[in-house]
């Protein structure tokens, strides 16, 4: 089916474009300064605009500024449409900054390519920490810096506007000018080192994200109330509890747990692999939560304890972290808020978020909750904020299983996924069968289970070996043995990575991404970062390349659709459907999830993805809420095969 896609999309050439003699233009907004100047922030506005439009074809170049609000712009629109009718460009540092206020100036983002020099930085540093901003990349490519007594003013809280206009263009005109020296440098490297497919994916999606962002989250108020109310009950009982069972210590004092724990419960003070005792530097027995997790009750009043304290932190983590975030949503900022995704900040190159923080009146600092890591229990707190409309989820199903197939080339992880195996029944049996083996040292998670009732824990052990891991009971080492000869062709390819990051400190990935382990070496036998240099390259083609080429494609496809992306997380594309498009919903997803992955991996990347990609598509009132998920395994070939649980 024809879709109307822009021709950065459909021309296989699209990444040289960078490099062409194709017109571009080079941007920079100056706004108050409200949330950092954001465009989510309707108080904010524009205070000036610079841009200078470069022809490489005539080598001519032409600089032009606007002081003026966001209707004031006209001249930059109409320099856009320009670009854009000449299959050009547009230039920006930290682009989706530009981008959002270009759509609040009536611009359509989907007919927007752009270039960002964040970005392209971000492709050539790999998995380097390394800073970003134009300050950073001017000294790190030895170019002019920015002005720096506008810097240290917009810095310290002025807003733009009370700026004299004279300082404010010099300032605004040289961060153009220093973008397009970077853009250039930039491309020239990426030409070179053949990644400049990478940098078009992530400015791709740059747009999509900028669009994302402005969508916003909608909470169903009725929903939250109910589960506000629950666990704050659930909260208060379990403090009374606890405040009984202790005699109403202080639980956030070490030294009184610490007293609480070791002298009057008893429980052995935990030992370090030395066998010596955790303590803190001023000598008190270690409260730190995760040595707690490790304590292991023998008496009644012990039990007690613990189970009643994990419960008082889960339920004070629940309302701390997400519950009263979304309580005073509700209550204050009819029932929406926004999030912020991050491009720029992980070392496999996967997206990140944070949330915009908001102050609420039953709050004296400011709260926020991230777009991706919300407890999956919390999904069904959200809604479209219209009965018309459901929420759709499509997410790649195994993908990172079946990335690692692919890289690896491994026949039989290739036959598990083409024939519709089940990787967790594999690993129930492991784990269900030692315990069968070893009465007196069973692995606690499979306790009592059969093997279809062992699947589900055994979701959490299936792919802890293609990351590296090795496990810490003994039932885990040997589900780790077990994957590995099962599936030789990952394991065999996974060793040869961190032998070739051993000897070159660099590996250069089958589709085009540098990551760097510069203090690699080899340990008593052991080569370290072998867990990351075993992870990156999976999750990068995994959750960094196939899942933003997919959210690229659908959300180019739903342009005329009655259909809206409101987030992504990880492997998943989450949407606002209209009850009329619930099949085009889905047909969609899934040809976005896998033939347009397949079509753009070959023809972009010049990489072969040849392991069946699959589909799982939830669809329901509030989120994540539907007993039905339809699951589609397509081959590149075309052919495809249908399954509901």
């Amino acid at each position: 089916m024809e879709y109307n896609l822009p021709w950065f999309l459909t021309d296989p050439a699209a990444k040289f474009i960078y490099c062409s003699d194709k017109p571009y233009l080079v941007l920079d907004f100056e706004t108050t300064n409200q949330y950092n100047g954001s465009a989510l922030e309707e108080s904010n506005d524009i205070v000036l605009a610079c841009w200078t439009i470069v022809n490489p074809a005539t080598q001519t170049e032409k600089s032009y500024h606007k002081f003026g609000g966001e209707y004031d712009q006209g001249e930059l629109l109409d320099a856009i449409s320009y670009i854009q009718k000449s299959r050009g460009f547009i230039v920006a540092h930290h682009a989706k900054f530009e981008l959002q206020w270009l759509k609040r100036l009536g611009a359509e983002l989907r007919d927007v390519l752009v270039y960002c020099t964040m970005l392209g930085q971000w492709v050539l540093d790999g998995n380097k920490n390394l800073p970003r901003n134009l300050d950073a990349l001017a000294a790190t490519y030895k170019l002019p810096r920015k002005i720096d007594l506008v810097s240290r003013l917009i810095k310290a809280g002025v807003d733009p506007k009370d700026i004299p206009k004279s300082w404010l263009l010099d300032y605004c005109a040289r961060d153009v000018e220093l973008a397009k020296q970077l853009f250039e440098i930039q491309v020239q490297q990426l030409k070179d080192r053949d990644q400049l497919h990478l940098a078009l994916a992530r400015n791709l999606c740059c747009a999509v994200l900028a669009d994302i962002e402005m969508v916003g989250m909608n909470l169903d108020a009725e929903a939250v109330n109910r589960e506000y109310e629950e666990t704050l009950l659930a909260y208060n009982q379990t403090s009374a509890e606890l405040y009984t069972l202790t005699g109403g210590i202080n639980l956030a004092s070490p030294k009184q747990l610490a007293k609480l724990l070791y002298e009057d419960l008893k429980f052995p003070i935990p030992k370090d692999f030395k066998g010596n005792e955790i303590r803190t530097k001023t000598g008190l027995p270690s409260t730190n939560a995760a040595l707690l997790d490790r304590l292991k009750p023998e008496t009644d009043e012990q039990r007690k304890f613990l189970e009643l304290y994990r419960k008082y932190n889960k339920l004070d983590s629940l309302l701390t972290k997400n519950l009263n975030f979304f309580k005073g949503v509700v209550d204050e900022y009819n029932s929406k808020f926004y999030g912020i995704f991050n491009q720029g900040i992980t070392g496999t190159h996967r997206l990140s978020s944070s949330g915009r923080k908001l102050r609420f009146k039953s709050s004296n600092k400011d709260l926020r909750v991230q777009f991706q890591n919300l407890p999956r229990v919390y999904k069904k707190l959200f809604w479209s904020g219209n009965e018309d409309y459901v929420v759709g989820e499509a997410d790649g199903a195994q993908l990172e299983f079946r990335v690692a197939a692919d890289l690896g080339k491994d026949p039989v992880a290739y036959d598990m996924i083409a024939t519709g195996g089940d990787v967790h029944a594999d690993t129930a049996k492991v784990f269900v069968d030692w315990n069968a083996s070893h009465k007196n040292n069973q692995h606690p998670d499979f306790v009592g289970l059969d093997y279809k009732k062992a699947r589900q824990p055994a979701k959490a052990q299936s792919f802890k070996p293609l990351y590296g891991g090795q496990g810490s009971h003994p039932a885990e080492r040997e589900y780790c043995e077990f994957f590995r000869k099962k599936y030789e062709g990952i394991s065999r390819t996974q060793d040869t990575w961190a032998k070739i990051v051993l000897d070159r400190k660099v590996l250069r990935t089958p589709y085009g991404m540098e990551f760097y382990w510069p203090d690699t070496k080899l340990v008593k036998g052991y080569i370290t970062n072998t867990t990351q240099i075993y992870n990156y390259p999976v999750q990068g083609l995994a959750t960094a390349e196939i899942i933003p080429i997919a959210l690229v494609f659908f959300w180019h496809m739903i342009r005329d659709k009655n259909i809206v992306v409101f987030t992504t997380i990880h492997d998943s594309i989450v949407s606002y459907v209209h009850k009329d498009e619930i099949e085009d919903y889905k047909r969609l997803s899934k040809e976005a999830l896998t033939t347009c992955v397949y079509k753009f991996l070959k023809s972009v990347y010049n990489y072969d993805f040849v392991v069946p990609l699959g589909v799982g598509i939830k669809i329901s009132r509030n989120w994540g809420q539907s007993d039905k998920e339809e699951i589609w395994n397509v081959f590149p070939d075309g052919r495809e095969d249908y399954k509901e649980k």
